[in-house]
């Protein structure tokens, strides 16, 4: 490691060095046009100044946008500015939705964006001072005030929360600080080999953790952003000439976006000749449609990532190999300054090589879940083991092992450990085979606890028939779903990975 964030104590100080090294350079990219370094800063101190005014020192400030408009981002950091954080919110959600999360940031100020003035004024009773980002914006800054705002803060600070859904459906609010997101920021630009001439391709929303990639990092470096248009990837043609007209990159997308793309045809051999690096994370990968991206993209170097909202990045994978269609791509080594344990269903460390729970350290980890102490203590331990030091860990709900070649390979989560016809299972691993099924298309497995059935959902050509013809050579009876549902089309969350809540919907007990 490179003594990473020695000197950097707030992650303002990346914006303003890079608008004093290059202010007339595009840093954020949208349908609207160019944000300039220059720009950025004199937006994100305007909207600081005007926040200043209406906020605490440290109180939350919730974006409510569009969550691919470049304008998020001087949002983001006039809250910082102003001695707060922010909380991007979701436009599209549900009103009600919105409302919970909103009662469990208590926020002390919202900006929104002047199109969704009527749903700002209805979520005002949870939303504390709502305000408008064009007013906020056309403030003049005042140097005095920001300067006060900055003396205060401290790298400790939250810098912002991200939010996820919890399993009991209240939603759980994850806290990064900018001592993690700076630690963050300097490890990425240093394993990805990121500089400023890198032209990143944003395709996550900024509520979703994995647009972080494409906001700290670009910053620190001076480099280029281009939002793609939330409707580019619904037009998988468009979406490649999107990539090549923008020249972008560097592309991080989740395995379900990557899939969706390949099946639909538009990935010709070298048809993204500018691609540099290629960045899979949140969900499995599957082989093939990897294997059409890598032609595809044939100058760029593939990786597959491990990581969450509340533990960053854990471990990556530069694919170097060839893989069978279902055969677990691994997530590879584990970062530098990040330490993982395997623990057993009893609480003890699983043997060398043994799958167990998979419990993470870092100098990035989240400093929890903000106004949740009781879920906090649950998921951040300190010292599982019970060794006697002060070594704070994050519990994924992974499970997993180290390969023979020492790389991390994640197998699937511990609440999709099932039993199923009295045996013990893991649902990741009938997915698997669905993937090495010729003619695949996607499409996932849900167990229903209430009646023991395990479902089939997937959509394409294959038929029923051919899934459990193909199903019987791969798999031993007990691991064999009990119902097959096939789709139109599989659904897919504003996170891009498959909406198993929505599927869930469909499975009902007998």
């Amino acid at each position: 490691m490179k003594g990473y964030a020695a000197m950097v104590t707030s992650i303002l100080e990346y914006l303003e060095a890079s608008a004093s090294r290059s202010p007339d350079k595009a840093a954020f990219t949208d349908e609207r046009g160019d944000i300039t370094y220059a720009a950025l800063l004199s937006l994100a101190r305007s909207i600081g100044t005007a926040l200043a005014k209406r906020i605490e020192a440290r109180s939350p400030v919730a974006v409510l946008m569009d969550a691919r408009d470049a304008r998020c981002v001087p949002a983001f950091l006039g809250a910082v500015y102003a001695g707060g954080f922010y909380a991007p919110l979701d436009p599209a959600a549900p009103a009600d939705r919105l409302r919970l999360f909103l009662q469990t940031l208590k926020p002390a100020a919202m900006v929104y964006d002047h199109k969704y003035a009527g749903l700002a004024g209805g979520l005002m009773d949870a939303a504390g001072d709502i305000v408008s980002y064009d007013e906020l914006s056309e403030r003049e800054a005042a140097p005095s005030i920001l300067e006060d705002a900055r003396k205060r803060a401290s790298v400790f600070d939250t810098l912002t929360v991200l939010f996820t859904s919890g399993s009991t459906g209240a939603p759980k609010c994850v806290a990064h600080n900018h001592l993690a997101m700076i630690n963050y920021t300097e490890i990425t630009n240093e394993v990805f080999g990121f500089t400023e001439d890198t032209v990143f391709g944003n395709q996550s929303p900024f509520f979703y953790a994995n647009s972080i990639i494409d906001i700290y990092p670009p910053l620190a470096l001076g480099a280029s952003v281009n939002l793609l248009p939330a409707s580019a990837s619904s037009f998988p043609k468009r979406f490649v000439e999107r990539l090549n007209s923008s020249r972008v990159t560097e592309l991080t997308m989740t395995p379900s976006s990557y899939v969706h793309i390949a099946n639909s045809g538009a990935l010709a051999a070298g048809a993204l000749p500018r691609l540099r690096s290629v960045i899979m994370s949140g969900e499995a990968a599957p082989w093939r449609q990897v294997r059409q991206w890598m032609d595809a993209a044939n100058h760029a170097v593939f990786y597959n990532f491990y990581g969450s909202t509340e533990a960053l990045p854990v471990a990556v994978y530069r694919i170097d190999r060839d893989f069978s269609d279902d055969e677990a791509i691994p997530v590879g080594r584990l970062y530098d300054r990040v330490h993982i344990l395997f623990l057993d269903e009893n609480g003890g460390e699983a043997p060398m090589g043994e799958p167990g729970e998979i419990y993470v350290s870092s100098p990035w980890l989240s400093t929890g879940y903000y106004r949740d102490k009781a879920r906090s203590d649950a998921a951040f331990v300190n010292d599982p083991l019970g060794r006697g030091c002060a070594e704070r860990f994050y519990r994924t709900g992974d499970f997993g092992r180290v390969n023979a070649r020492g790389e991390l390979v994640v197998l699937g989560r511990m609440d999709a450990q099932i039993k199923h016809w009295g045996y013990r299972m893991e649902l990741g691993e009938v997915e698997r085979a669905l993937r090495g099924l010729h003619g695949w298309n996607d499409g996932c497995c849900l167990f229903d606890r209430r009646s023991g059935l395990v479902y089939c959902f997937w959509d394409g050509k294959l038929t029923e028939r051919d899934i459990v013809s193909g199903l019987k050579v791969k798999l031993p009876k007990h691991m064999l779903p009990d119902r097959y549902i096939h789709l139109e089309s599989v659904p897919y969350n504003a996170n891009s990975k498959i909406d198993r809540s929505a599927l869930r919907s469909r499975v009902t007990a007998p």
